[in-house]
């Protein structure tokens, strides 16, 4: 209960500075800008496909991966930057409470977000598109949902790592922001390398294969990805290992 205890005190206590935090996506204003785009914008312009659409998932995948590194860029850096991670390293609190809340805070603050996306999105598409009412099965629902989840998981896990070692904020910001667009890009020069046949079959269940059965394929696969991060990051989050300036 201890363990417990002590992570939801760092959970609560980043909670907070995410609240009164002025930069990133932590900001109301620009939270609020963000579902407008997400949960309207981009609904609107796809209609039924948003709904519909097997490679719709790719992009709940990815856009909470890009999305939390803002956030967890911070994590460590800032409290370096800030002259508060002695402090915090002096407190009882144990080394995995520490990394755990910071890793879950950023995890539910951009999937919270993302989930608003989802009710949100529907209402713009059945307002926008005659003939309704159109929403998605339960499984398809819950897929989406948990590709988000797996995606700010694996994006959190690396931008704790990374701000470990970071010298600031912004250096670790610049270091993410590179590796989200890399793996965004990467996939796109490994299809070229695939065989004819199995590119094909590829963007056939792109697009035309079960949505909800790629979501949970994209869930699965992208909390594959982020154990071992987090894992790696659970070693080296030691006291007397962190630079403390």
């Amino acid at each position: 209960m201890t363990a417990v205890r002590d992570l939801w005190i760092v959970l609560c206590k980043e909670w907070l500075e995410l609240r009164s935090s002025d930069s990133g996506w932590v900001t109301v204003s620009t939270l609020v800008a963000f579902l407008a785009i997400a949960g309207v914008f981009v609904p609107w312009q796809l209609g039924l496909v948003w709904i519909d659409g097997p490679w719709v998932a790719l992009i709940w995948a990815w856009m909470p991966m890009f999305l939390v590194t803002t956030v967890t860029a911070d994590s460590v850096a800032g409290e370096r930057e800030r002259h508060t991670l002695e402090t915090l390293l002096a407190t009882r609190l144990s080394e995995s409470s520490i990394l755990w809340g910071k890793w879950l805070a950023g995890v539910t603050w951009i999937w919270c977000a993302m989930a608003l996306c989802l009710p949100i999105g529907l209402v713009t598409v059945n307002l926008t598109v005659e003939g309704g009412p159109y929403l998605p099965t339960m499984g398809q629902a819950a897929g989406v949902l948990a590709a988000s989840f797996a995606g700010a998981g694996l994006g959190a896990a690396v931008g704790v790592l990374v701000s470990m070692r970071a010298t600031s904020v912004r250096h670790a910001q610049q270091i993410l922001a590179i590796g989200v667009l890399l793996i965004a890009l990467v996939p796109i020069g490994l299809l070229r390398m695939l065989p004819r046949g199995w590119t094909v079959g590829l963007f056939e269940a792109l697009a035309y294969g079960s949505p909800a059965r790629l979501a949970w394929t994209l869930a699965a696969l992208l909390t594959l990805l982020g154990l071992p991060v987090l894992v790696l990051a659970q070693t080296r989050f030691r006291r007397g290992k962190i630079p403390l300036k």
